[in-house]
């Protein structure tokens, strides 16, 4: 039995999961492959590939050769998806996010789930048994990077989650980098200054919002399940852990249980990174396993890492929510921004209601206050589409001049991981396309009435 003939035919108790997400999907927004299929290199080949002709499914591997449990990905390489796993509309995911930011639900402790439905321990684990892909060729071995690690912060006891890449090392073994220097980094830290290693859970499979809120960047007093569970609109379901004193969602496929150890390390790397390049930078921690713990016939869960659509869309959807909702308590008139896919999570398009020279110059600086991550910077006026790459080059080519209308910050702090980046710096370049003031040319533009036509009439004869 295929994994959508299962789950289309699961009990409808099921709490918000994985599963209850995939079971509400239509047959065109999947694609299955049920043959034996390698899972080294081709289900990466598959979603570019895909991503290429400019198609976004979910896609199932049904029957990944020499596993048996079925591999899902591509889930966040649609922003319309990415607005519907929290109930609205495209185009409205802000808005939800700023809410669910406001008004967190906490999670509620239960006393067991379906993740406990089997545990593994002792001389029977073996995290190898998984299905975890070699994604490209310079990769070091096969990588978890679907895998939300939360650990808690060993003064205040809040939990923290976040995404490492994890590279499969033996049977109860991997590798880690916490290269974002991060929260768990600091965690690990404190717990290595007294001599003990950082408890942490790796949760695989669970509802879209909980990934997404994984990826977001808070407060260390902040619990990224509040914000799931604003998302959902009701408290993610927790259970204890089995060997740590770690709490996970209830209804998660799996979960590897054991420590980063302090004070260990070990060449880790390289891995294709969101910059599109393999990199050797790594934090070199290594993760010890205690135990697996999974649901009845489980599903794995991979997110293509590299320069895949899904990889950067989920890195900073939560980011983007975030930094428009602060840059609008400065700059009311902003109207969008956009952080385009040739950019990885380097380049971001803004468009505004100018109405004062050097707004967007204002405006550009706290954009690339609010994200470090950000080298190039681009200002348009409202009428330009920042979602669409060719009007936002039209508007440089037509409303900029290099001479006035662009500045430079030197040596600003960057993400590590860009290649050409100088110990952690770079510098940041913005760019004003907005018309001036006085601007007396007007664009050319078609009646509404004659460009409905037009659509109308295409549709009809396709």
């Amino acid at each position: 039995m295929s994994l959508f003939d299962r789950i289309s035919s699961m009990k409808r108790n099921e709490a918000p999961s994985l599963r209850s997400w995939l079971a509400d999907l239509q047959d065109h927004e999947i694609l299955t492959l049920d043959q034996p299929t390698d899972i080294d290199y081709l289900p990466t080949a598959l979603v570019l590939e895909l991503e290429r002709q400019g198609r976004d499914p979910v896609v199932v591997i049904d029957n990944p050769d020499g596993f048996t449990m079925p591999v899902v990905s591509n889930l966040f390489a649609s922003r319309e998806r990415i607005a519907r796993f929290c109930g609205v509309e495209p185009g409205k995911f802000h808005e939800r996010w700023a809410q669910a930011a406001e008004k967190t639900i906490a999670p509620r402790l239960v006393e067991s789930g379906p993740v406990h439905d089997h545990v593994i321990q002792g001389d029977e684990l073996d995290i190898g048994a998984l299905p975890i892909s070699r994604h490209f060729e310079k990769d070091a071995g096969r990588y978890i990077g679907s895998g939300i690690l939360i650990c808690k912060d060993p003064d205040t006891g809040v939990r923290n989650l976040s995404y490492q890449r994890l590279q499969l090392k033996g049977p109860n073994r991997l590798g880690a980098s916490l290269h974002s220097r991060g929260h768990i980094w600091e965690h690990l830290s404190r717990c290595a200054a007294r001599g003990k290693n950082l408890e942490v859970a790796i949760v695989i499979g669970v509802h879209p919002a909980i990934n997404l809120a994984a990826a977001a960047k808070v407060a260390m007093e902040v619990d990224e399940l509040d914000i799931a569970g604003g998302l959902l609109g009701q408290p993610v379901d927790l259970v204890k852990c089995k060997t740590i004193e770690v709490e996970v969602p209830a209804w998660a496929e799996m979960v590897i249980e054991g420590e980063i150890l302090a004070g260990v390390e070990e060449e880790e790397g390289p891995f294709g990174e969101y910059t599109g390049y393999s990199t050797y930078r790594s934090t070199k921690n290594v993760f010890v396993a205690k135990a697996i713990t999974h649901r009845e016939r489980p599903i794995f869960h991979d997110i293509i890492p590299g320069f895949s659509a899904e990889h950067l869309l989920l890195g900073r959807s939560s980011k983007e929510a975030h930094v428009v909702m602060r840059l609008r308590e400065m700059v009311p008139n902003l109207k969008a921004v956009n952080w385009p896919k040739s950019g990885t999570h380097f380049h971001a398009y803004m468009s505004l209601k100018k109405s004062a020279e050097g707004q967007p110059n204002h405006a550009m600086m706290l954009l690339m206050g609010l994200d470090p991550y950000i080298k190039l910077v681009v200002a348009v006026d409202e009428d330009v589409d920042v979602f669409n790459q060719d009007e936002v080059m039209w508007a440089l080519a037509t409303r900029f001049q290099a001479d006035t209308d662009m500045f430079c910050v030197p040596n600003a702090l960057c993400n590590q991981l860009d290649p050409s980046s100088r110990n952690g710096t770079s510098a940041k370049l913005a760019l004003d396309a907005t018309a001036p003031m006085n601007w007396d040319v007007e664009r050319a533009v078609l009646p509404e009435s004659a460009q409905k036509w037009a659509r109308e009439t295409l549709t009809s004869i396709r």
